[in-house]
């Protein structure tokens, strides 16, 4: 289907009606509120404003009217004294912020009146340069005090109001339908639009928040990254998510409870309301406390419908790495079981998970907040491995193709059940189960339970899951404890495997456990998909459909030396939040390139090396530490897991430490077999010191902790 104007494909067409043109000459006006949108792609025919239903607007007469003309020469008058006023005040004004701001919009109210004169074919006038705040104020009924920043907003907020009531009494004076009453509706609802900006600009401003209304530098970065001539297009991630599905399909299954794809997107609404009556305007973060389950997915997704920011938050965090993430974020709501953990003044911002589930289940749903596809939908963070966790910010436009991968490298259907042992706040299972499981259309089952090799066995057994995503390290758990051929028993048919780099030997292993081959998958919490995929008997890790891949040297790549990769998708991240620094080295034109190293192989693939940090010099010379841990851990009797990691010796000089974990009894055998294999080793691979530990530690999302390796011991003298 293309649309009829600009002949454009247009896609989602099974989700209803889709409004677009690229061209500007082609107009809708909202029916509720009157607003007018051109040059946008509206999905689903809703207004970008108040999500009412749009109607095609005829092409207005070269020669209007007189009362038409009346109209348009009234609108530039008031559109006149606006910019006349947004100048002055951005050249009085001694805030930086608000001479910007007041600068955007004099350009607003200056763009309005060149859509008008346009649209009727009548030259604007010029502004007059001879203009005084004080009489501003005096229409505006403010007390004139021109030296007061915030008395600048009182006077354009009252004359953004004033403007909509005179508008909004001429429509009702106008014959019903007529041309002039059509425009006089549609300037109430610019003014409207302009004076709820205003309020929550000056909301923000005397809070000390960066306005919704500024730039955005990641923004700002994604629009630069467009193609010449790309469309804008407004859309919400939430309802994309959910429209489009059979209503009495089961969408999610938590425990005893479960939802319809109906019923899930009725409540989302009704939480997009809650919080837009508790004060959430558009940019505004909520972030979700829970542990996962259905309240999680209505909170989350209802705060995208909202158009505000939803950010998912580890309920197990600990204390420091809260405050840390609380003074980053500065959230307008926090949705958790609990006000205990949460430090003044943000525990007064907490609504309870009781609270908010009654507060949804009596409010009226309201229609989803369009907006541009690069405005900011969620944050996920980073595991941590390195430091303090990032903000990774990603958009609306994750959704175009959050599926595809799904579909076409894991064969899953509407007819597959969806689990993922790891928590939500993990972006591995909230894309790969969660919004591809919701896109597809297929059934999604959660847990509150903590992730353990028995627990996954239990939730298996119970709900008979079709594709299960783990971790590694939880896969060879559910293998040491005899529990895989129980997941092909329970009807588990494909797994996949992600989050952490998968070793050859317990992929082997599992399959001839249980008969199951797993995915592998490499993605990360900025790609949110999987970039590279390799399913049973790949050579190596491959680029998932849709997905582009280049090598950051090519060079080094075809030598065989170990090198970034860039990737290049529509759900990679837009970027971090104020880390300049890391935005710079990870960013690069739209793609994202990691610190994880990669080598080709013979069959075109690519093949884990470890990251930057675990490419080490010792004596001079070169080791992977990666390659090093694969080459003596591989095969190795009663061995469960090892990792090698660099410390100082007595003398300061950088060398190899091993740590391994070794099956019950084990452990002496264990390292006999290590140190026979490190003797053919060249003196400067092999490990000075081997250790055995109870369990690695590991990040709450499963990841391998190799910083705390080090602090687990101090080498002897």
């Amino acid at each position: 289907m293309k649309c009829p104007k600009c002949h454009r494909p247009l896609v989602d067409e099974d989700d209803g009606p889709y409004i677009c043109c690229a061209d500007a000459t082609m107009q809708w006006q909202c029916e509720s509120c009157g607003k007018v949108s051109e040059g946008f792609a509206f999905p689903y025919g809703r207004c970008p404003q108040c999500g009412g239903e749009l109607a095609l607007r005829a092409p207005q007469e070269a020669h209007p009217d007189a009362a038409s003309l009346t109209a348009v020469r009234m609108a530039f008058e008031i559109e006149l004294g606006g910019r006349a006023f947004y100048q002055r005040a951005a050249a009085d004004s001694h805030d930086e912020t608000l001479r910007s701001l007041f600068g955007r919009f004099a350009v607003m109210e200056g763009e309005h009146m060149e859509t008008l004169s346009r649209r009727y074919h009548i030259e604007a006038p010029d502004v007059s340069e001879n203009f005084r705040i004080e009489l501003a104020a005096i229409f505006g009924e403010v007390e004139s005090r021109p030296q007061d920043p915030a008395n600048l907003f009182r006077i354009a907020i009252a004359l953004e109001k004033r403007a909509a009531e005179f508008f909004a009494s001429c429509a009702d004076k106008a014959p019903a339908g007529s041309p002039e009453a059509l425009l006089y509706k549609e300037l109430a609802a610019e003014e409207r639009d302009h004076a709820s900006i205003l309020t929550t600009e000056y909301t923000r401003w005397k809070d000390d928040k960066p306005g919704i209304f500024s730039g955005d530098p990641l923004v700002d970065a994604a629009h630069a990254a467009r193609q010449p001539g790309a469309a804008l297009v407004a859309l919400n991630a939430a309802a994309v998510l959910l429209d489009g599905h059979e209503p009495g399909r089961i969408a999610l299954v938590c425990g005893d409870q479960e939802i319809s794809y109906a019923e899930l997107r009725n409540r989302v609404a009704r939480a997009a309301a809650v919080w837009r009556s508790r004060g959430l305007v558009p940019g505004d973060r909520v972030a979700i406390k829970l542990c996962d389950g259905i309240d999680w997915v209505v909170a989350f997704l209802g705060t995208i419908w909202a158009g505000g920011v939803a950010v998912a938050v580890n309920p197990h965090i600990p204390a420091t790495e809260w405050r840390y993430i609380l003074d980053e974020a500065g959230f307008n709501v926090i949705v958790a079981e609990t006000t205990a953990d949460t430090p003044e003044p943000w525990k007064q911002r907490v609504i309870l998970v009781d609270e908010g589930r009654r507060a949804v289940a009596a409010a009226e749903p309201i229609p989803p907040r369009l907006v541009d596809e690069d405005t900011p939908a969620f944050w996920v963070h980073s595991s941590g491995t390195s430091g303090k966790p990032k903000a990774v910010v990603h958009a609306h436009r994750f959704v175009r193709e959050i599926e595809r991968i799904s579909r076409e490298r894991i064969n899953i259907t509407k007819d597959d059940r969806l689990f993922a042992s790891s928590r939500l706040f993990f972006s591995y299972p909230q894309t790969n189960s969660l919004y591809a499981g919701l896109k597809i259309g297929a059934t999604v089952i959660l847990d509150s339970r903590w992730p353990t090799a028995e627990t996954v066995a239990e939730t298996v057994a119970a709900t008979r899951p079709s594709v299960l995503f783990c971790v590694p390290s939880l896969y060879r758990n559910l293998l040491h404890a005899g529990l895989a051929p129980k997941l092909a028993a329970a009807g588990v048919r494909r797994c996949v495997s992600a989050g952490e780099p998968l070793p050859a030997s317990l992929r082997d292993a599992w399959r001839e456990a249980c008969g199951i081959a797993m995915v592998d998958g490499y993605g990360a919490s900025e790609t949110l998909v999987l970039v590279l995929t390799a399913l049973d008997g790949d050579d190596g890790l491959k680029a998932s459909p849709g997905v582009e891949v280049h090598a950051v040297d090519p060079a080094a790549a075809a030598s065989g030396v170990p090198t970034r990769l860039c990737f290049r998708a529509p759900s990679i991240s837009l970027g971090y939040l104020d880390r300049p620094a890391a935005q710079a080295d990870s960013f690069r034109d739209g793609a994202f390139c990691p610190a994880d190293l990669f080598v080709p192989t013979d069959g075109g693939g690519w093949r884990f090396a470890g990251r930057e940090d675990s490419l080490v010099k010792i004596k001079g010379r070169w080791v992977n530490l990666v390659e090093l841990d694969e080459r003596l851990a591989a095969g190795t009797p009663g061995l469960i897991e090892s990792a090698a990691v660099i410390l100082p010796d007595e003398d300061g000089v950088d060398a190899i430490a091993m740590f391994f974990v070794a099956a019950p009894d084990a452990a002496a055998g264990v390292e006999r077999e290590l140190r026979h294999r490190a003797a053919s080793l060249p003196q400067y691979q092999r490990p000075k010191w081997l250790h055995c530990v109870e369990a690695m530690p590991r990040t709450a999302t499963g990841k391998l902790l190799r910083r705390k390796l080090v602090e687990l011991i101090q080498p002897a003298a």
